[in-house]
């Protein structure tokens, strides 16, 4: 019993945490994509430059000029619309308080 519960809690620990939701954006060529319950705290890099965004999730995504999260942030709350060009973002976490 013990062992399973140890197991368990070594499944929980290597999970990543998402969002609860679906970020949209609109690409430079107007296709629209998608990340469904995106991972939280991860650099995700989009395949053409973004140029607007709907973030319909539970976290704040916030937007990158570069492909390694680091330059020019620009964050976009939940249920918000930004037009922005960019070519990475990150799902971070909302935290009341």
């Amino acid at each position: 019993m013990a062992a399973t519960a140890l197991l368990t809690g070594q499944a929980f620990a290597t999970t990543s945490a998402q969002a609860n939701g679906t970020f949209y954006y609109t690409d430079l060529l107007g296709g629209s994509q998608q990340a469904v319950n995106p991972t939280l705290d991860t650099c995700q890099l989009v395949s053409i430059l973004g140029t607007s965004v709907s973030n319909q999730t539970d976290a704040t995504a916030i937007l990158y000029t570069d492909t390694s999260c680091a330059l020019l942030a620009n964050p976009v709350s939940p249920g918000s619309t930004l037009t922005f060009v960019f070519k990475s973002y990150r799902m971070v976490a909302v935290h009341d308080g």
